[in-house]
């Protein structure tokens, strides 16, 4: 029997969406294969709009601890007797009393980084539709006051306060912190996360092909069982200001290939009624369902205006021999090779995008061999087992 280890998360809603969704169950499932005992502890923002009157009201001030979650945490190492916690998410509702009870137990805890909450208040080192890193030399409550930080005074306010009342608690009880690119460890250390506790360990993913393979071999899909032609582009993604869908259909205007667009999100209505006639909404589909429109097309456009952390949609696209044409941010170099597995552009530059996606479409056997690549480099980077070993050197580390 392997470790046993506490696997928590805090859903931002009831679906189980998104990329820290799906590296948590993968982790948890990865974990169980490899003969840990593992437990989850799972909880949901929406079970904040069942609280009463008084308890919502009292929410900006209870950020940073919970008494009901601190008790939970506590029976439940009790009763499972977890060597340790890893958590992906605490925000809103566990708080960082989880790491507060671990830590008062006895039990070492992880922490994934997915969002830059714990250097930037807004979460993204962004500022409207630029980079930000003033929070990293200047002080981080100005996002009280300037508003291109978020464009609601009620969620700079939030923000402001989840970060005040829970960065002090987390360095103190958080052992090791999981950083998922080189570059966003440069980015929390020189946010003051002290650089020896924070390791670097990528996302992973269960290899897709297996599944699609095995379907198509059954359904006898296409002639003689084989994949189907790869055709158009496609974007898998929410559709907001900082992922770039606004830059993308407008920049899709000089291209003369047919677009994809998978995802909904507040922009959805005006990128549907703006968009060019050649770029098709799907809206949202099921993860399975978002593979196989990504293995059918031609490369994928990940054109995100935030640093983001390691993009789930572009180590899907890999496994499954797509490349991507991402925007040159923050880890992204690391993610996707330059003229290797995927080409890179400069982001919200309208014509280097269109001179990279040119590439891709007149030319689809070098869009080929580099989603080849692609899939040669998440068999040796991004596997599970890969992902495995990482996993437990961290754990040790922990525990060490």
């Amino acid at each position: 029997m392997g470790l046993r280890v506490l696997v928590a998360h805090n859903f931002y809603g009831d679906r189980a969406a998104g990329g820290e969704a799906t590296v948590f169950a993968q982790e948890t499932e990865l974990l169980r294969l490899n003969g840990c005992e593992v437990t989850t502890f799972e909880r949901s923002n929406s079970e904040i709009s069942r609280w009463n009157a008084w308890k919502k009201a009292t929410l900006p001030f209870r950020l940073g601890s919970s008494a009901e979650i601190y008790r939970e945490t506590v029976e439940l190492i009790k009763e499972k007797r977890p060597e340790i916690l890893h958590v992906h998410n605490y925000k809103y509702v566990l708080t960082p009393s989880i790491f507060k009870a671990a830590k008062d137990c006895g039990v070492k805890t992880v922490l994934t980084l997915h969002n830059y909450r714990l250097i930037c208040p807004g979460g993204q080192l962004r500022r409207g539709n630029e980079i930000c890193e003033e929070c990293l030399r200047k002080n981080p409550a100005r996002i009280f006051w300037r508003r291109g930080c978020a464009s609601k005074l009620s969620t700079r306010v939030l923000q402001g306060l989840l970060y005040f009342e829970t960065k002090k608690e987390i360095l103190e009880n958080v052992d090791v912190f999981v950083a998922l690119t080189e570059f966003s460890k440069s980015r929390f250390v020189a946010g003051g996360l002290p650089d020896e506790r924070v390791w670097v360990k990528p996302n992973f993913i269960f290899d897709p092909l297996a599944t699609l393979d095995a379907e198509r071999e059954e359904g006898k899909a296409g002639k003689e069982g084989a994949a189907p032609k790869r055709t158009g582009a496609i974007f898998v993604g929410r559709l907001s200001s900082e992922k770039g869908a606004r830059f993308l259909t407008e920049a899709w205007r000089g291209l003369d290939f047919p677009l994809t667009i998978v995802g909904d999100g507040p922009e959805g209505e005006a990128l549907r009624r703006n968009a060019p006639a050649n770029v098709r909404f799907v809206g949202e589909k099921s993860r399975d369902e978002v593979l196989k429109l990504v293995q059918n097309a031609q490369f994928l456009v990940f054109p995100s205006i935030c640093y983001e952390g390691f993009p789930m949609s572009i180590l899907e696209a890999a496994a499954l021999g797509t490349p991507a044409l991402a925007s040159r941010l923050g880890g992204r170099p690391e993610t996707t090779l330059d003229g290797e597995t995927g080409l890179l552009f400069e982001s919200l530059n309208v014509e280097d995008f269109r001179c990279a996606a040119r590439r891709l479409i007149d030319d689809p056997g070098f869009c080929r061999r580099l989603g080849e690549n692609a899939r040669r480099r998440y068999e040796r980077l991004y596997s599970p087992q890969k992902n495995f070993e990482t996993l437990m050197k961290i754990y040790r580390a922990a525990l060490g």
